[in-house]
């Protein structure tokens, strides 16, 4: 699992106010989180590295938004149950190896 918000220079739906302030406030945490996807999609293996946006502790609903790279338009948050479901099903259904699906509501 990586983090959505590491990568939010290069969306093209996140506001720019957004782009210039997170990026400063977890500069450290994200640049840990760049480091980590590029070991991993180095590595040579087959790896899914999922891209969830804001977690957070309310039960999952079954449902979630997904897109390549960067998190569906609007999509702030997802409940850490629902990302759980999603990779549980990217590990068993092979849908998304050698990719970064962004996660959200």
């Amino acid at each position: 699992m990586s983090a959505a918000g590491a990568f939010i220079e290069g969306d093209p739906d996140t506001g720019a106010v957004v782009k210039l302030i997170l990026p400063k406030v977890f500069a450290t945490t994200f640049a840990d989180v760049r480091q980590m996807e590029s070991a991993i999609a180095a590595s040579g293996l087959d790896w899914t590295l999922v891209r969830p946006t804001r977690l957070v502790d309310t039960p999952g609903t079954g449902r979630h938004r997904v897109r390549p790279d960067f998190p569906p338009a609007g999509g702030r948050k997802i409940a850490r149950a629902d990302v759980a479901r999603f990779m549980t099903g990217a590990l068993t259904e092979n849908t998304w190896i050698g990719s970064y699906p962004a996660l959200a509501y």
